[in-house]
């Protein structure tokens, strides 16, 4: 009468195939969304490439020297003058 011991006819696997896509491709989805969006840490995004860090300029470096003591208060004064006299 209805052939169950064969299977399910031609629409039968159709209908089923169209159910499973309906249900599992949405999950999928949401699945590959939630992996992407949660799965990076936060806050320990790189520079992108092409950026460099800006070099410090001559004043910035007499600082960090006369900081890490290389230099004395009278040298450090000494180069802020004579890059000031250079400048303008």
């Amino acid at each position: 009468m209805w052939n169950w011991n064969d299977g399910p006819d031609g629409w039968g696997v159709l209908w089923m195939a169209l159910m499973m896509a309906i249900v599992w491709v949405p999950l999928l989805l949401i699945l590959v969304w939630a992996l992407r969006e949660f799965g990076r840490p936060r806050g320990h995004e790189q520079p992108p490439s092409n950026q460099l860090p800006p070099e410090p300029d001559a004043r910035e470096i007499a600082r960090r020297a006369y900081a890490r003591g290389e230099i004395d208060r009278e040298r450090y004064l000494q180069i802020v003058e004579d890059l000031e006299q250079t400048k303008g």
